[in-house]
């Protein structure tokens, strides 16, 4: 497991298709709308975009290849280094779905699975945000 100084994903783009960015992300992030909670309830994007990751993993979704969709950079993973705890989390889900250990040595497998899997939750979590949930 990583220390608290090391951040294995610090070189990758965290990038979601462009049909979610304004819909959700510029609508219910603060960095990125309104600064009231009530309108706006992650206070970032890698919140909302971590939310629906956890979504997906909750409701059992298959991770969703959109490599072929426009997408757009919210951050880089960077991030990460401010909330260490994800860096844990992301590389226990990887291990837990792939059934192996082995995943943890590679960051850019781990990163491609939890980003498929933030899209494939995006969907339930712009229902829970548009029903008012």
């Amino acid at each position: 497991m990583p220390d608290r100084y090391h951040n294995p994903f610090q070189t990758f783009d965290i990038l979601v298709p462009v049909e979610f960015h304004e819909s959700l992300f510029e609508r219910y992030c603060q960095t990125g709308g309104s600064k009231r909670i009530e309108a706006s309830p992650f206070p970032r994007m890698i919140d909302l975009w971590f939310f629906a990751l956890c979504i997906a993993v909750k409701e059992q979704k298959d991770p969703i290849n959109y490599s072929s969709l426009q997408t757009t950079k919210i951050i880089d993973g960077s991030i990460f280094s401010s909330d260490p705890w994800r860096i844990h989390a992301l590389m226990l889900i990887a291990t837990s779905l792939t059934d192996s250990i082995d995943i943890v040595s590679d960051p850019r497998k781990i990163m491609t699975l939890a980003s498929e899997l933030a899209v494939a939750g995006l969907p339930i979590v712009q229902d829970m945000l548009n029903s008012g949930q």
